[in-house]
């Protein structure tokens, strides 16, 4: 099977922010199962804060706030989970995003989508 990626792929990173959009903003912010878990079993200020952003109501998800903000965003947008306990503690959605994989019959194509 082929593999197309665009040869600026590998060089993206989130510059927080300094960003004109925001990824965190106006989606609703899915949590896979084992992040979740992760999550229950957090302790202090930020577990407490994270715990009671999640929605269990269909897919686990962040509450989001003030015209769809997740609850983690900081004054200055930037993610409190990546700030205070590094990118290596994101759900799924958040570590992937804005990178996709589209599976076709002969080909995957790579890329990075446009929030």
């Amino acid at each position: 099977m082929q593999t197309y990626v665009p040869n600026y792929y590998k060089d993206f990173k989130c510059i927080g922010s300094e960003c004109l959009h925001n990824c965190c903003i106006g989606w609703e912010i899915d949590i896979d199962s084992e992040t979740k878990e992760k999550y229950m079993n957090m302790s202090g200020d930020l577990g407490e804060k994270i715990q009671s952003s999640i929605s269990d109501d269909h897919t686990p998800h962040f509450i989001t706030v003030n015209d769809g903000r997740c609850p983690l965003l900081d004054e200055n947008n930037l993610c409190r989970i990546i700030t205070e306990l590094g990118e290596e503690n994101l759900c799924q959605i958040c570590a992937d995003h804005p990178r996709y994989k589209n599976y076709l019959s002969e080909r995957v194509e790579i890329g990075l989508g446009m929030c």
